[in-house]
């Protein structure tokens, strides 16, 4: 069957675009509808410190263990109240710390730990963030003393605007050690990010919000940026400013209302509860200028294992093709090139991405590596 839609492997994102690589062999694909292991929504995908592959499924809140060949082999967690257990099966990321154990963690709504496993599957521990304000996680990154750098989403009051509201989406960047406690506050957003007739929910997500983008970087550093110009800042771990990258990355384009009424009309064409649409929905028609001046030219960072930056252009509804960016530190451009493929990732053995067919069917697929990272992204890249 002809492939033609692509899926984001993240949270809440999905592309839609007619992109199929022209690759001289054929990708692994992982967890096959109607297999032992079925991969329904796959939602993050990482190659374990074991040379496993590891896949959240966002359905059934199970983390999926796979061999190098593809072979399902085992599922840890699995929705619970109880620790090693998944509370709240939208928003789950997960990772491994330098011990070589598996962790996990859940968004608002969720539990307020960190969970740590053994990659057996056997609960190790959990660390109970002491934060008092209603939080969830939506990113972390384990550190060598036993703590970790945690990106905090936070609840906050909608505010009135005429008869409708629109939310805020504070989050901040936050060290915290081994017990939990809160050492040091990097980065903090506010940006508003959603419109709805309510005040307690019932919300749209409206276009072109900055993001918290970041990775690790040298040292006790990150790099961060929103998409809103072309450089990324370099912060430490106490919060400071170091110094600022310059990149290949565009500036930011000006949001016009085209671009409104563009993504009106692909809100309205992809929600598929026509009931829910006509009781909540329609506040979209109220959103008739943007609270954003520019759309950010970036939606994600990542460090790849040869340490370089691997950069992802906007994802916004619309973009058939996603530009990407593989950057030295010092911000060279070492490749760039479009693919429709949105949930681009490099390891050390695989190039994983997402597809899905015309009957909506996810597929995640895994294409082993060659050679250098620049010559495995151009396998993959326009």
């Amino acid at each position: 069957m002809k492939m033609k839609k692509i899926i984001f492997i993240g949270i809440g994102f999905l592309l839609w675009g007619s992109f199929l690589p022209a690759l001289e062999e054929r990708p692994i694909i992982i967890g096959k509808l109607g297999a032992e292991g079925e991969l329904i929504y796959p939602n993050q995908v990482e190659e374990g410190p074991d040379g496993n592959i590891y896949v959240y499924d966002a359905v059934d809140a199970f983390i999926k263990v796979y061999s190098p060949e593809g072979k399902f082999i085992r599922k840890l967690g699995g929705e619970g109240q109880g620790p090693g257990e998944i509370q709240r099966a939208g928003g789950v990321r997960f990772g491994f710390t330098p011990d070589d154990k598996l962790y996990f963690t859940e968004f608002i709504g969720g539990h307020r730990w960190i969970t740590v496993m053994e990659l057996s599957g056997d609960l190790y521990q959990t660390i109970k963030l002491q934060i008092p304000e209603v939080f969830g996680i939506s990113g972390s990154h384990p550190l060598r003393d036993g703590g970790f750098l945690v990106l905090l989403s936070y609840s906050s009051k909608p505010q009135v605007k005429d008869d409708y509201f629109l939310y805020q989406s504070p989050r901040e960047l936050v060290r915290i050690d081994s017990q939990g406690k809160v050492v040091s506050r990097l980065k903090r957003t506010s940006h508003i990010t959603r419109i709805s007739y309510h005040d307690d929910g019932a919300d749209s997500p409206i276009p072109f919000s900055p993001h918290f983008a970041w990775c690790p970087y040298k040292g006790e550093t990150v790099l961060f940026a929103e998409g809103l110009d072309s450089n990324l800042q370099v912060v430490g771990y106490d919060g400071k400013l170091i110094k600022e990258i310059k990149t290949p990355l565009p500036y930011p384009e000006k949001v016009t209302k085209k671009d409104l009424d563009g993504w009106r009309e692909r809100r309205k064409e992809n929600i598929g509860d026509q009931m829910w649409y006509n009781r909540f929905g329609t506040v979209i028609e109220k959103y008739k200028r943007s609270v954003h001046d520019v759309k950010p030219n970036l939606s994600g960072l990542f460090q790849t294992p040869e340490g370089n930056i691997l950069i992802s252009g906007t994802t916004e509804e619309g973009v058939e093709d996603v530009e990407y960016w593989l950057l030295n530190n010092e911000g060279k451009a070492l490749v760039q090139g479009l693919t429709g493929s949105l949930g681009l990732r490099i390891t050390r053995n695989f190039v994983f991405y997402g597809m899905r067919d015309e009957e909506e069917n996810y597929s995640l697929y895994a294409l082993k590596r060659k050679g250098p990272e620049v010559q495995d992204l151009k396998r993959i890249l326009k």
